[in-house]
């Protein structure tokens, strides 16, 4: 339960970063920004660099959340349902990355 200073752990903060960054800028900021597009590029080569880290459901609905939100399918109570998505996925995504480095 230490954090060792390896590439997967400094890559693994540094997409945890990143998610927390964009989990505060969706909050805050309009929902066709396109931060969260470079984002979900970076957790889907994350996915795929060091497979078997992050559920696939997770990652995909997140995406999935991510293009209805940037495309704006959707409005009112919808996007609100799935802006709470996204952010359960962001929650996910965080806990998942504090478990890895920690190695729990």
């Amino acid at each position: 339960m230490y954090f060792q200073i390896t590439l997967f752990n400094v890559v693994t903060l540094f997409l945890m970063a990143a998610t927390l960054l964009v989990a505060a800028k969706r909050l805050s900021s309009a929902v066709d920004s396109n931060w969260p597009m470079a984002y979900y590029g970076v957790l889907l080569a994350y996915w795929r660099a060091y497979a078997y880290t992050l559920d696939n459901y997770w990652v995909m609905g997140g995406l999935l959340c991510g293009l209805l939100l940037r495309f704006e399918f959707l409005g009112g109570a919808v996007e609100k349902l799935i802006r709470a998505l996204e952010l359960l996925v962001f929650v996910y995504i965080t806990w998942s990355c504090i478990k890895l480095i920690l190695r729990w």
